[in-house]
């Protein structure tokens, strides 16, 4: 990644973060981002850790970051985070079009235990965007239980 595309991304993070906050505070959560790390993005009301992923727009599906870097092998934050709640939001201009939030340890059993050995054939997309060469599995909303999930926002 070149500078240029990191000081784009880390604009466009810390945008999202801000909408995310203005969301959880009006939800009357308390948002501590002082404590952030690789393990988690941010606390809410000093209790529940929360990773946080935005997405440019909407798509149909939830990426799930397996290896950070092909060429070092560095585990995705799938392995790395140490969650409560992962919140996956799908932003637009200025805005958050849709959030979907899921208890870490019912969808991370659940993507394990019952997704991957249906879908041994999954479908993985490569990003060269991050901090090298990223591998994620690409798992459709469609194929998630809706009880694994809350979510906010239309339906666009």
């Amino acid at each position: 990644m070149s500078e240029k595309e990191k000081r784009e991304f880390f604009r466009f993070e810390r945008r999202c973060q801000a909408l995310a906050d203005k969301f959880y505070a009006s939800r009357w959560h308390e948002i501590d981002r002082s404590q952030s790390c690789r393990e988690f993005d941010c606390l809410l009301d000093g209790r529940w850790k929360i990773e946080e992923k935005f997405r440019t727009h909407a798509y149909n599906d939830v990426l799930i970051e397996l290896i950070q870097d092909l060429k070092s092998n560095a585990p995705g934050w799938f392995y790395e985070t140490s969650c409560d709640y992962l919140h996956y939001f799908f932003m637009g201009d200025d805005k958050i079009i849709k959030l979907f939030r899921f208890n870490w340890k019912n969808f991370s059993s659940w993507l394990i235990k019952d997704y991957l050995p249906e879908h041994t054939q999954g479908r993985y997309v490569i990003s060269k965007k991050g901090w090298g060469i990223t591998l994620n599995l690409s798992v459709p909303i469609s194929d998630i239980p809706a009880k694994l999930y809350l979510s906010y926002g239309s339906e666009k």
